[in-house]
């Protein structure tokens, strides 16, 4: 962390916005935005903050539409409220909200550990640390949509007290991971309590209500580290692993095998967000071998692929009940990122 020096000056800085001047619609408020910008909201409490980090990814929009309800609302919040708006050129390309990161950019969520080097998103993210450390928040929260139509969920590589009630204003859903991929959650274990927040699918007007309404609880509430928030129990996940795409494969999705060689998952595997499959449930199509279409590595970098999912006739079945999450059905995001995560069934 001692690098964090660079492009203290990466965002726009925008203190106290009027109500009237954030724009009528997201658009609106979107395209007000000259790039990266810090939005500032004083507080009943000046001498205490926090903060929330959104559009890491320029395709997950209800942070920045929770943002700007809030803003026209002219919510007052019980503290400063620091709000970062990270990929903003990115959605505003094209109709908008459809490019996760620019083309041939890295992915910024990915960027939030050394080495650093000097790209933009490295830069941008070392200049969010360098931010978040000057001002000292007591928390943050990092609002994302999840890549498929999914309920939402909260996702920390940190397990107490307070992850647990920054989760809870958002959902009752609570992932707990050991992967390091360099997102920005994963600055929990030496700066201060950090989740990040999946809201739902990009599609899904749920999504925005989860958004608004965690929001809005987490500006204007004295207290939300000391106690959970919400009427349901958390339901908790540990130690999810991802399902990757081997380096030379290929993936489609369909009804009927559509590649030589490669993954074809079916279309109707986005269902299985947060629900059980069984290895009565055929998820796709894999021509070739398994592990040279698909890896399926835990934190210690171990292959469990065969343990978790056969071939029968070049269709794709999982060995055992298992839960799956973070499923989706866009191509490029299953080629750059991963398929889908997975947890064994109790």
């Amino acid at each position: 962390m001692n690098n964090i020096v660079r492009h203290v000056d990466a965002f726009h800085y925008w203190p106290d916005p009027e109500p009237e001047a954030v724009g009528k619609t997201v658009r609106e408020f979107l395209d007000l935005l000259e790039g990266p910008t810090h939005i500032k909201l004083s507080g009943q409490q000046s001498n205490r903050c926090r903060a929330v980090a959104t559009l890491l990814h320029g395709n997950e929009p209800s942070g920045l539409i929770a943002i700007h309800h809030l803003l026209a609302q002219d919510i007052k919040p019980v503290m400063d409220i620091h709000l970062f708006i990270l990929s903003v050129d990115a959605a505003k390309q094209g109709p908008g909200f459809i490019y996760r990161m620019l083309p041939h950019h890295k992915d910024i969520n990915r960027c939030f550990k050394p080495p650093y080097d000097d790209s933009h998103q490295d830069q941008l993210a070392l200049a969010l640390l360098n931010k978040i450390k000057s001002l000292d928040p007591e928390c943050l929260i990092d609002v994302h949509n999840t890549s498929g139509s999914s309920p939402s969920f909260g996702v920390t590589t940190f397990m107490d007290e307070k992850h647990d009630a920054l989760v809870s204003l958002f959902s009752h859903r609570m992932i707990v991971t050991d992967l390091s991929l360099g997102a920005l959650m994963e600055i929990s274990d030496t700066l201060l309590p950090t989740v990040t927040i999946e809201c739902g699918g990009a599609e899904d007007d749920e999504a925005n209500r989860v958004a608004v309404t965690g929001l809005s609880r987490y500006m204007t509430l004295p207290d939300i580290l000391n106690q959970r928030h919400g009427d349901l129990t958390l339901e908790f996940f540990h130690h999810p692993i991802r399902m990757e795409l081997t380096e030379s494969s290929a993936i489609a999705y369909g009804k009927t095998n559509l590649l030589r060689d490669g993954v074809t998952l079916l279309p109707s595997i986005e269902s299985y967000n947060f629900g059980y499959v069984t290895p009565e449930n055929q998820l796709g199509f894999v021509s070739g071998t398994l592990k040279g279409n698909l890896t399926l590595r835990n934190q210690d970098g171990e292959q469990q692929l065969h343990e978790y999912f056969e071939l029968r006739d070049e269709a794709l079945f999982p060995r055992r009940k298992l839960k799956l999450f973070m499923v989706t059905t866009n191509p490029e995001i299953a080629r750059n990122d991963c398929l889908f995560y997975v947890v064994p069934a109790d």
